[in-house]
């Protein structure tokens, strides 16, 4: 089969024109409110943080925890794909990853590109004080928690700890799984759109030029991917330890220089995914889940409640300052996100060993 012609739009540009999603607090696009770079911005005031030891004591979560929050654990009805197809698409993509290893250092143009999108984040995120995601903004953003929650480790850990940044290796080091030689070698940058290594085409999806499923076999694949069955009790979810990703900007294009949403992610030594998604303009925090997938190093999440939204990047993505996201709005439009690294000196500060 012919190589595709990297195509001119982004992913998702070039389908039918779709409604996009409600937007507000429903979180059919995550809590995306009405405009990106909202004017109000809940939470710029520094509340606790000058009392001695505020920025490194563990967060004392209380009644942050609403309540389980189920419907993350349950596989949406659209997702209609069967075991064998994921495992005819995940052995087509296996094919190719030895194609797109070191894509950083082969085409630095690209690791540009982004580089430059988020430095117009960081920009204007240098220029305001955000007390988001610090020990004392937690107790007036109650929400429920879904089954696998990193929040059980709050107490454990100063505040700063989760804004950490991990490096490929020590997350590969982290998984209590066998590492696939020919799979987890090398870390595998996934960058998306046009110029990337996953392409959209004809209503297929390309990964190194190689077709590897439908459109929408490749959204249905992703929430298959994010839909993590609960645990068993509390007691299995209370004892699992957590490693952290950092914490993030969601940008949705380029000139969404003032994200009004701000994602915390951690990630367990089973490949689960845990996290929270604030949008400050609604002032509504969201339980993210999902999970890493062992054969691709694909990452896939839901937020909050609903069953049409999943985000996708790469664990590697996710070491870096930059993580190029792919994200479905159920089976029939996409989106580029990219999620921009944040750097807080106070957190810098606040993160410590485990006491």
């Amino acid at each position: 089969m012919d190589k595709p012609v990297r195509p001119e739009t982004l992913p998702g540009n070039s389908r039918p024109n779709i409604e996009r999603p409600v937007t507000g607090g429903n979180v059919e696009r995550p809590g995306i409110g009405n405009l990106p770079g909202g004017t109000q911005r809940p939470g710029v005031t520094r509340p606790g943080n000058t009392r001695p030891g505020a920025t490194t004591r563990p967060i004392d979560v209380g009644s942050v925890n609403l309540g389980l929050n189920n419907k993350i654990s349950a596989r949406p009805n659209w997702v209609s794909i069967n075991s064998n197809r994921m495992i005819s698409i995940n052995n087509r993509w296996q094919t190719q990853i030895a194609g797109i290893q070191n894509w950083p250092t082969r085409y630095p143009a690209r690791i540009n590109y982004w580089h430059h999108w988020g430095d117009g984040v960081r920009y204007h995120w240098g220029h305001h004080y955000h007390n988001w995601f610090g020990r004392d903004w937690w107790y007036s953003h109650h929400h429920h928690w879904c089954g696998w929650h990193y929040g059980y480790w709050f107490n454990r850990y100063p505040w700063g700890y989760w804004w950490s940044t991990p490096s490929y290796a020590s997350c590969v080091n982290w998984f209590t799984w066998t590492a696939t030689p020919g799979v987890w070698a090398q870390p595998i940058y996934y960058d998306y759109g046009q110029g990337g290594n996953v392409v959209y085409q004809d209503n297929s999806v390309y990964i190194n030029g190689q077709q590897v499923a439908s459109a929408d076999e490749f959204a249905r694949s992703a929430m298959e991917l994010a839909t993590v069955p609960p645990p068993e009790n509390e007691e299995v979810a209370a004892a699992a330890e957590w490693m952290p990703l950092g914490t993030f900007a969601v940008s949705s294009d380029e000139k969404d220089v003032e994200p009004t949403r701000t994602i915390q992610l951690a990630v367990n030594k089973d490949g689960v995914i845990s996290g929270t998604l604030y949008n400050s303009q609604s002032d509504q925090a969201y339980s993210v889940q999902g999970q890493v997938d062992k054969q691709t190093q694909r990452v896939a999440f839901r937020v909050g409640d609903s069953d049409k939204v999943v985000v996708e990047t790469g664990l590697y993505n996710l070491t870096q300052d930059e993580a190029p996201a792919l994200v479905h709005y159920g089976a029939d439009h996409v989106e580029n996100w990219l999620l921009v690294r944040l750097q807080n000196s106070e957190a810098e500060e606040a993160a410590a060993t485990p006491e």
